[in-house]
């Protein structure tokens, strides 16, 4: 219905002006092998280089200061010990490294999880050792009655959307309970709108599918919400009022925390309107609005040809 309204403004003005392109920087080239991690006696990790915008690259991997591997992955047991792990990377004449420690032990002392609020429903861990955050493998978080969660790489988890009120949670490391806690999570009204997706650009005559996708980001349901939607025409804005078009929607929805909600759009574009071919570049803002209060934005830009 929003989008479906402004493809009938873009009936009402046209130009076939364009936007200049920006030139783009040259991307840095990038390497990593991963955080820093904590394993149990005797277990095998996966050392991995991720490359960004290099071609041809040669590997050269080293552990304590001995060559293990030139590959671009591998796969290494590991005993108890500290052990620092350099990747030497050659290109072109470029070099770049990367580092990261291992620690190896048989004993669950020293860890412990470290918990946080990640957004305004979701809480988040982070495993520790000797006090420092440190990815910890095979730690497992969980929380109330919902099914467990296993650590990342680099030893964070987090929740699902939760509903507000007061959770339980318990981390546990080879059958050992290392953290246990509660959290609250407070009760909070709160819409984003996800995207907007619209062609950058249409012909005169084509078909238009656009939708519109929101998110439920806080700790409540949300039954209603509303949209405000400003289609503005740049190359007419001179003539203030006339080149704008307003455009307000109701909508009765059930979308619990985390859900999306999504408004689909489809119409076709006239090839001529009144003899003239419908064409012009438009600026599109959309409100979100939850009890008549803004809480959201969005804008995009698009050009019927």
């Amino acid at each position: 219905m929003i989008l479906g309204a402004i493809i009938i403004f873009f009936l009402i003005f046209n130009s076939d002006n364009l936007t200049p392109r920006e030139k783009k920087e040259k991307p840095k080239p990038l390497v990593s092998i991963g955080c820093n991690r904590v394993l149990w006696d005797d277990s095998q990790e996966v050392l991995e280089a991720t490359v960004n915008n290099i071609s041809n690259p040669s590997f050269e991997w080293k552990m304590n200061d001995n060559l293990i591997g030139t590959s671009q992955k591998l796969i290494q047991k590991f005993g108890v010990g500290d052990y620092s792990i350099l990747l030497n990377v050659t290109f072109y004449g470029q070099a770049l490294s990367a580092k990261k420690s291992i620690q190896v032990i048989d004993s669950v002392d020293g860890i412990t999880m470290n918990e946080y609020a990640v957004s305004k429903n979701q809480w988040g861990f982070q495993t520790m050792f000797k006090g420092k955050n440190t990815g910890v493998k095979d730690v497992m978080v969980y929380v109330d009655s919902l099914p467990p969660l296993q650590v990342n790489d680099c030893g964070a988890a987090s929740t699902k959307a939760l509903f507000s009120g007061k959770h339980t949670w318990k981390a546990r490391y080879h059958e050992a309970n290392i953290a246990s806690g509660t959290f609250d999570i407070k009760e909070t009204s709160e819409l984003k709108i996800n995207r907007i997706e619209i062609a950058p650009g249409y012909t005169a005559g084509s078909v238009v599918k656009a939708k519109l996708v929101l998110m439920n980001t806080g700790s409540v349901a949300i039954t209603e919400f509303a949209t405000n939607t400003l289609v503005v025409n740049n190359d007419y804005a001179w003539m203030g009022d006339r080149a704008k078009r307003q455009y307000s929607d109701q909508y009765k929805a059930d979308i619990d925390p985390g859900e999306t909600y999504e408004i689909p759009i489809q119409m076709t574009i006239p090839e001529k309107v009144s003899g003239v071919r419908p064409s012009g570049k438009y600026t599109i803002t959309i409100d979100a609005l939850l009890n008549g209060v803004k809480v959201d934005t969005k804008i995009v830009n698009t050009v019927v040809k």
